[in-house]
């Protein structure tokens, strides 16, 4: 097809209107402006729904989903609220919303996924309306791209919808204020107010802070209504009053954590930062861009006084925190800081100018490569929030089931049945499982249920590190192991499938007491040859205290404090009840890091018959997530105190990988 000269001229003079509008567009400092935001907000919504259908439910998602199986809405906070020890708020939303939309793991997460989104915005405005644009920008920057807030932003629980709300409370309390004390912007911080009293004990913790500063800004005109106003939220939350004193009684705030140390704030801000000292670097570059950089000085009213009401707002909910978990019971997590952490960073860029948005766009497209590139491959991010225990497990056993082990896996873990059950359901597939949740199985109630399994393939997961030579024991090949946030998974068969690698435990130390490798202390006089098997055993007579020891560096077994190590005795008693134990010691220099002991007693050891006892220590628990090897010795002897009878045919200690991942989403994994 051919123009003519006439088409042809009026689509160049199109084209140079277009390029003309283009170009005042871009000179548009107001556009321009709204474009960077924009660009902010994508980043924020990619962050968060960045493959939105693949986000696993967390423990406190299955835990919040579990209690809302309930007919009638006092059943729901008899029984669903009561006993959380979290405000009514989101369980009772959650009940209302999954009744209308269903369960699945994408619907439920939808509304906080938004909410984290959304708080992009607010945090903006608030930053804007109190200093000004460059505030506001930078702030939402730091809210869209840092783990903290992508994380919880894909959590179903009251953090990020306590974020969502409390800065909607802040913008027409600010509003209030700093525009006019019209009632309007009143009514709604009321209303913002009330509804973070029902989300999270921090978030009506941060709405009480945020209402006593008023006081600092009211003037006689509008005192009594600011007044009545918080007269008003205090009256909203009446009804839940009974909840949460019921609540307290029963130790539901703080029944389960461990107390914070005097560090907590700074590992908080490490943990903020991404344990990662060029997102530390840029965020102090950025500030002080943002005052040294070529603008105009911000006209702000009263900024000495707002900066030190956002430094309380900060550090009052800390503060408070902290003394009631040291002195009364633990309640202070990095989570509780969600909602007042905004306004660290409007207070770090309160000095900012007014700066041109052409002269923010690369700082700004740093800043989000640095958190980004931070939060994907420097944290793993992805890879490790979005495998969860609960899924992962049903999903190998549910492959394995389907492959070519049809009809012959059996799982075993430590989960609530609800929490196993709901992912057999997403799935559409089953197979026999068994949990020990709140069974208080010891060894041999454990090997009972393993040796009654008619399986050829057991998959377990959350089992307690001592039960894996149990499974071991009856299922001897292990063909795979996972490990992620909080769990290891393994699976083992009772036979090697064919073309499957067996994954083989490293060995450490082991004496048949005719044969030794290591260096073992072993008392030669009872050393005694059983003709009926025709092999060496260790006779320990009841006056005798202790049996085979050894003692090693540390060092010597690994380089790293992600280890398991397993030891494993067989023996025979000669009494009608063994109380001897087998006992693992981790030492630092002359502190003892961790002792541990297992009573022969729990394995149900029959007079006369060989029986396996085993213990397993894990190097994370016993020297800590930032604990070093160097200097640590591990020692392992058998102990008679109640002066049992036995024979002892082998004493073995080997080695297999750990879990780096554990903790990984609050730990620096690299530590």
């Amino acid at each position: 097809m051919r123009f003519s000269e006439k088409e042809t001229a009026c689509f160049q003079q199109n084209v140079f209107q277009y390029f003309w509008l283009f170009q005042s567009w871009m000179k548009d400092n107001s556009t321009f402006d709204k474009l960077i935001f924009l660009g902010i907000v994508f980043v924020a919504v990619a962050l968060r729904f960045w493959k939105f259908w693949d986000i696993p439910f967390t423990y406190d998602e299955l835990s919040a989903l579990s209690r809302l199986q309930f007919g009638t809405f006092s059943d729901l906070i008899r029984f669903g609220v009561t006993p959380d020890g979290h405000p009514a708020g989101v369980q009772v939303f959650l009940w209302y919303w999954t009744r209308l939309f269903g369960e699945q793991e994408f619907v439920v997460k939808l509304p906080f996924l938004l909410s984290g989104a959304a708080a992009v915005y607010l945090s903006y405005r608030i930053g804007r309306l109190w200093f000004n644009k460059t505030t506001g920008i930078l702030t939402a920057v730091y809210i869209s791209s840092l783990q903290m807030m992508v994380m919880y932003s894909q959590i179903a629980r009251p953090y990020v919808s306590g974020l969502f709300l409390t800065l909607l409370m802040v913008l027409f309390w600010s509003r209030y204020f700093f525009k006019g004390n019209r009632t309007k912007d009143l009514l709604l911080f009321v209303f913002f107010a009330s509804l973070s009293t029902y989300n999270h004990h921090f978030s009506l913790l941060f709405a009480a802070v945020v209402g006593f500063s008023g006081l600092l800004f009211v003037t006689k005109k509008n005192f009594w209504q600011y007044v009545f106003a918080g007269l008003a939220i205090l009256v909203l939350y009446l009804p839940h009053l009974s909840i949460f004193f019921s609540q307290l009684n029963e130790g539901g705030i703080g029944s389960w954590l461990s107390k914070p140390g005097p560090s907590f704030l700074f590992e908080f801000l490490d943990w903020l930062f991404h344990f990662s000292p060029l997102v530390w670097l840029v965020f102090l570059a950025a500030g002080l861009f943002a005052v040294f950089a070529k603008g105009e000085p911000s006209q702000v009213t009263a900024a000495a006084r707002k900066r030190i009401v956002l430094f309380v707002w900060f550090f009052l909910p800390l503060l408070i925190g902290f003394a009631y978990s040291v002195m009364v019971a633990p309640v202070l997590q990095f989570s509780m800081l969600i909602f007042s952490t905004p306004f660290l960073f409007i207070v770090f860029f309160s000095g900012a100018k007014n700066i041109s948005p052409k002269t923010l766009v690369l700082p700004l497209a740093f800043i989000l490569l640095v958190n980004i590139g931070s939060l994907v491959w420097g944290r793993q991010y992805y890879q490790v929030f979005y495998k969860q225990p609960f899924e992962e497990v049903v999903k190998q056993a549910v492959q394995l089931e389907s492959g070519e082990f049809k009809n012959n896996v059996f799982l075993i873990d430590d989960y609530i049945p609800f929490y196993t059950e709901y992912y057999f359901n997403k799935f559409g597939k089953t197979v026999p499982y068994y949990t020990t949740r709140n069974k208080e199985l010891d060894f041999s109630g454990f090997r009972k249920v393993v040796n009654s399994i008619e399986q050829g393939v057991v998959v377990t997961s959350g089992l307690k590190a001592d039960y894996f030579q149990v499974v071991k024991e009856r299922f001897p090949f292990l063909i795979a192991y996972e490990k992620g946030f909080t769990f290891e998974q393994y699976a083992f068969s009772k036979l090697l499938p064919q073309g499957e690698k067996e994954l083989l435990p490293k060995v450490v130390a082991e004496t048949s007491f005719a044969d030794s490798s290591g260096n073992w202390k072993i008392n030669k006089e009872y050393v005694e040859y059983d003709t009926v098997f025709g092999s060496n055993v260790f006779h320990l007579y009841p006056k005798v205290r202790f049996g085979p020891e050894i003692k090693l560096p540390l060092e010597e077994i690994t380089d790293s404090r992600f280890l398991f190590i397993d030891m494993a005795v067989e023996i025979q008693s000669l009494s009608r009840e063994s109380r001897a134990a087998l006992v693992a010691v981790i030492k630092k220099g002359d502190e003892t890091l961790r002792w541990k002991a297992v009573n022969f007693s729990s394995f149900g050891l029959k007079k006369g018959k060989w029986a396996n006892v085993f213990m397993t220590t894990d190097l994370l628990s016993a020297i800590g997530q930032k604990g070093e090897i160097e200097g640590c010795t591990f020692q392992t002897y058998i102990w008679n105190p109640d002066s049992s009878e036995f024979l002892i045919r082998s004493y073995s200690i080997t080695s297999r990988p750990g879990n780096p991942l554990r903790y990984s989403l609050f730990y620096d994994i690299a530590d």
